[in-house]
């Protein structure tokens, strides 16, 4: 005999199917059935013309990047933080965002159920680290294989240790005073956020399980809790009840006196709380209440809807039982996934695993706090256990809402069913655009029961997805990471592993030609001159790459200083400001002749020719890491990073030449080209080359960049 339906509360439905008509039906399983059948049924009716408007069914063929991810988790890729945030304005915070560290923008974290070697702070309460992986490891390195123990490992940099269930992540690191200093950032972790417009990640845990107390925490690079906390009591980990809202702002302050005089004591503005485990999370954006803290929504297992004030403490959003996890507390759906659109207005899309469909909730504020003004849902026939939803296109460019929790202007949302393992691509009102299975080597489709949860890529080309169980070739290997393309109704986005795939052969050939450039010879038909220093760049480097020592390869750099006065002042002549040192004697080429030095010159600095090994990498560092660099370390010594504006007319932080004046490493090239041997390119400026000819082809210029991207010291020269 069948249970009577729980009481549902009246809500309006969106969508291009309206499957709610058979909500009187208790079971889920016996309503998806039926709505299956009804779906199969007018399919075969092509007359009737449903047969046109049928959404695609997409198969991803999907890549093993990690396996060895036990009770795997939540997904997220790290992405950009914002200038202005504190990681970017912290320099020991920005090393961590380096290329090959742990926040590197395009690595991924896991939320993992293992301590992979670290030991437990706390017997008593679950386990469980958040992994940070390099995704482009797989590419040349095969499937990652993590080891069951990575504490030691410090050879493998494509998987990293972010944080775990450890003494060294404990809250007291940084908040010895706080009520939950005894807690870690990770506990039993389900599912990630990351702040990236002005802040931290952000971690969803269910450290005594399903039923029991929950626990939000944000983390610094370090994998510790929030070192100086807003909120004392709570420091960088929200628990239960220990950490509910306390005070309330009187009003928006206006300056640092109305903040510092603008709270009173106060219960919680909305009830609620995390008296279950937090199996979601996603970023709300700056308080309402004009504080400038951040706000997080967390979904908890009793199918209430929290938001976190980073410093006033937690209150409730929607009551227990706006979605559900199943039909009971122990039915765990691993994750909940929750994502939020910021614009034009306010909506926090929430998975309801439990009934098959999605809530949604229209958010607004009191200038204190969000409030829920209404709620709908939106209900396909193809959902099947909806466990986890993501932004197609995430925010990562607004500097105040910046997540991959975030949905950018208009996009559409992503839908992760547990119960079929495939993905769905549904547009904001609901309309069900295409569907995806995952066929993973060796298995073909992803069955049921195995998809854990999914996350979207920065460049909305590619999508994350962990899934529980052994994938062929890796036996006792349990959990992976899968990457597959993002798909919409016009079929599937070629990937940047497929399109480097496609494209390493033309790769090679550029740099090979670029090899071949760089040790040619040339001459006045393929370019040299009419001024110029060496006939090829390998005389000046020799290796090929390295630096000379010999000083005729010198380049001198010349001016003209007024004895009186000191001042440097510029020479107008064709030899200058870089004086070569040979010219072409006839114009044609058939005689070379030592270069004319211009008679204004009192002010001659040699430079040595230095190695280029690892110069490309120089193009790669962000601006922001070099401007981080710029302050004051403690001892008073600071520099001045040098913005100049490209070949493409934007704006750049300076990298190379003798002032930082040249932006990128094409323009190098270009530039090297010019002045050293005459050979011109359109890239570079033409006040440098009016008396030069220019050639419109940049071909060699790109090919030489490309080979310079290869180029690295060998082991045995390494000091």
């Amino acid at each position: 005999m069948r249970k009577k339906a729980p009481a549902m509360v009246p809500a309006d439905l969106v969508g291009a199917c309206q499957p709610r008509r058979w909500s009187v039906l208790p079971d889920p399983t016996a309503r998806r059935n039926m709505s299956r059948a009804a779906a199969v049924f007018f399919s075969l009716l092509p007359t009737l013309g449903f047969a046109g408007d049928q959404p695609p069914d997409w198969s991803l063929s999907a890549r093993v990047v990690a396996v060895g991810l036990f009770d795997v988790a939540g997904v997220r890729e790290v992405g950009r933080f914002h200038v202005g945030g504190p990681i970017p304005g912290n320099p020991e915070f920005l090393m961590t965002t380096r290329e090959g560290r742990v926040l590197d923008p395009l690595r991924v974290l896991v939320a993992v159920s293992s301590n992979f070697g670290a030991r437990p702070s706390d017997p008593r309460i679950r386990t469980g680290a958040i992994l940070s992986i390099d995704p482009r490891g797989g590419k040349s390195g095969g499937t990652i294989v993590v080891s069951e123990d990575i504490t030691g490992d410090i050879g493998e940099t494509r998987v990293q240790l972010y944080t775990a269930q450890s003494d060294q992540f404990l809250n007291r690191h940084y908040n010895a005073g706080a009520r939950t200093a005894h807690l870690t950032a990770a506990s039993g972790p389900r599912y990630i956020s990351i702040n990236n417009a002005f802040g931290r990640p952000w971690i969803a845990n269910a450290p005594n399980g399903m039923g029991r107390e929950g626990s939000v925490s944000v983390v610094d690079p370090d994998g510790a809790p929030l070192a100086n906390a807003p909120s004392h009591k709570a420091g960088g980990v929200f628990v239960g009840r220990l950490t509910d809202r306390e005070r309330t702002p009187k009003g928006q302050p206006s300056g640092w006196l109305a903040r510092l005089l603008n709270y009173q004591a106060s219960g919680q503005l909305t009830p609620g709380g995390l008296q279950t485990g937090a199996l979601g999370t996603a970023f709300l954006g700056p308080s309402p209440d004009g504080s400038g803290f951040a706000v997080f929504a967390a979904v908890t297992a009793d199918g209430g809807v929290v938001q976190i004030h980073v410093q006033d403490g937690v209150d409730g959003l929607a009551a227990p039982g706006t979605v559900s996890a199943g039909r009971s507390i122990d039915d765990d759906p691993g994750v909940i996934g929750i994502a939020f659109k910021w614009n034009p207005d306010r909506v926090l899309y929430i998975a309801d695993p439990g009934r098959d469909r999605l809530v949604l909730l229209e958010l607004e504020d009191d200038r204190r706090h969000f409030t829920v003004a209404r709620t709908r849902t939106i209900s396909l026939p193809e959902f099947d256990r909806p466990v986890d939803i993501v932004a197609a296109i995430p925010e990562i460019a607004n500097p105040h809402f910046s997540s991959h929790t975030t949905l950018a202007g208009g996009s559409d949302l992503l839908v992760a069913n547990r119960g079929d393992g495939s993905l769905l691509r549904v547009s904001q009102d609901g309309r069900l655009l295409a569907r995806a299975t995952i066929d993973v080597p060796g298995v073909g489709p992803l069955g049921p029961d195995r998809l854990r949860a999914i996350a979207t890529s920065a460049d909305a080309q590619r999508i994350w997805i962990t899934i529980g169980g052994e994938v062929p070739g890796f036996p006792g290997r349990e959990g992976a990471l899968l990457e597959v393309a993002a798909f919409d109704e016009h079929g599937a986005a070629a990937t940047k592993t497929t399109q480097e795939m496609q494209s390493a052969a033309a790769d090679t050939n550029l740099a090979a030609r670029g090899r071949q450039l760089f040790q040619a010879d040339f001459t006045p038909q393929t370019g040299l001159g009419p001024l110029f220093n060496a006939p090829s760049c390998v005389a000046c480097h020799p290796g090929p790459g390295g630096a000379s020592t010999d000083e005729s390869h010198f380049a001198r750099r010349i001016a003209s200083m007024d004895p009186e006065s000191g001042r440097m002042v510029a020479i107008d002549h064709p030899n200058s400001p870089v004086a070569r040192r040979y010219a072409l004697g006839d114009g044609i080429g058939t005689t070379t002749v030592s270069a004319a030095m211009p008679r204004e010159a009192n002010v001659i600095s040699l430079r040595m020719p230095l190695a280029l090994y690892g110069i490309a990498k120089i193009d790669e560092i962000p601006d922001s890491v070099i401007e981080a660099q710029a302050v004051s370390k403690g001892d008073g010594i600071k520099g001045r990073a040098h913005h100049v504006v490209d070949a493409n007319g934007a704006s750049r932080v300076g990298r190379y030449g003798w002032k930082a004046d040249i932006a990128r490493l094409e323009e190098m090239v270009a530039d090297a080209f010019a002045k050293e041997l005459g050979v011109t390119s359109a890239i570079v400026d033409r006040r440098d080359t009016v008396t030069q000819p220019v050639e419109q082809d940049t071909g060699q210029i790109h090919a030489v960049s490309s080979y310079l991207r290869t180029l690295s010291l060998s082991e045995e020269a390494k000091p």
